[in-house]
């Protein structure tokens, strides 16, 4: 008890508020020392042979979102038959490139209000999913116009252009399609650069069922290797925090989803009334082995999926005729928790 105390108070106290505003501080200062570093060293250096990206996200998890303004003097054909919109009929393209492969998305060609000429993409990420055959590793973007010559011209993209995000959302990084995880940075010399790494097993909530005896908990495990095709059913462990208290649960499965299972735990058997219990789910590792995996809602775009989800309180009545409170909630790092707190009363 008195660890846990400790940590609340940790966690609730000037200094950790501090820390965060320091952290946030730093944050802006890095953004705005790569911004400059941009614009007063590497786009100088590249002498006109890089186009300087505005603005540059993954939103949805597959596709992504470009915007950047070309360099005065790029010869681009027909930049001046634009349409009412602005948008020019020249052909562009953005290129994915991972040695000695090159990869082309199309993209178009806006006119600027000041006279600039922009490139804007939306690029769905993955062949099997119906975009751009892009695979695992690293890719640098760079951008192909046609000049109206034999010769397209080849610019590279420079910055990152990563948005501020302030609402209480964030760009989703991992596709819920394929699990693929897709990242945005900076190479050393300045250049978009995409890096895609493989799916990783998670267990996602579907929905928690309320009982006057207990609760049940749908969930889907998602990853490689991790449809059960007829697989030995999971086995989920119920973990008490403060007392270190683990009993395990075999699930059973969902008719007609191969990734869905339902634990029912029956809290009403399970609960010590005596004190205040928070309870945690994990999925085990099968026979291949691996980590447990943590049950919750990992796949979203939340800031802060404690705040946002707020999954309805419901009453347990357990054996010694005592009512409890169980509270589902889910952690900063999105992983589902039952709180079950005893009433003093004997009504619920």
């Amino acid at each position: 008890m008195i660890k846990k105390s400790a940590g609340i108070a940790l966690r609730r106290s000037p200094a950790m508020k501090v820390g965060a505003s320091v952290r946030r501080r730093a944050a802006a200062g890095l953004a705005s020392g790569r911004s400059t570093l941009v614009d007063s060293v590497l786009m100088p250096a590249a002498q006109g042979s890089a186009a300087r990206v505005q603005y540059a996200a993954v939103l949805d998890g597959h596709t992504l979102n470009l915007r950047a303004l070309l360099p005065a003097g790029v010869p681009v054909a027909g930049p001046d038959a634009s349409g009412p919109d602005g948008d020019a009929p020249a052909r562009a393209h953005v290129l994915f490139i991972s040695g000695g492969t090159r990869i082309r998305a199309a993209a178009r060609l806006h006119r600027e209000r000041d006279g600039q000429t922009s490139v804007q993409a939306t690029v769905l990420l993955g062949e099997d999913i119906g975009g751009v055959p892009v695979t695992l590793g690293r890719w640098t973007l760079g951008l192909e116009l046609d000049s109206g010559s034999p010769a397209p011209v080849r610019l590279q993209l420079i910055g990152d252009g990563a948005p501020a995000y302030g609402g209480p959302t964030r760009p989703l990084d991992t596709c819920v399609r394929t699990g693929r995880r897709h990242r945005l940075g900076l190479t050393p010399a300045g250049r978009l650069r995409l890096t895609i790494a493989p799916a990783v097993a998670r267990a996602e909530v579907l929905r928690v069922n309320r009982a006057f005896t207990g609760t049940s908990v749908l969930f889907a495990v998602y990853g490689p290797d991790t449809a059960r095709d007829g697989a030995t059913p999971p086995i989920v462990e119920l973990v008490e925090q403060q007392r270190r208290t683990v009993l395990r649960h075999t699930a059973e499965p969902l008719p007609a989803d191969a990734t869905a299972w339902r634990v029912t735990l029956p809290l009403g058997r399970l609960l010590d009334t005596s004190a205040r219990q928070t309870w945690s789910l994990r999925v085990m590792p099968g026979p291949r082995g691996g980590k447990p995996l943590e049950i919750g809602r990992h796949g979203h775009d939340l800031r802060s999926p404690r705040k946002v989800l707020t999954p309805p309180k419901f009453t347990v009545r357990a054996q010694d005729g005592t009512f409890v409170e169980v509270k589902p909630q889910y952690t900063r790092r999105g992983a589902l928790q039952l709180v079950c707190t005893p009433r003093k009363s004997g009504t619920p």
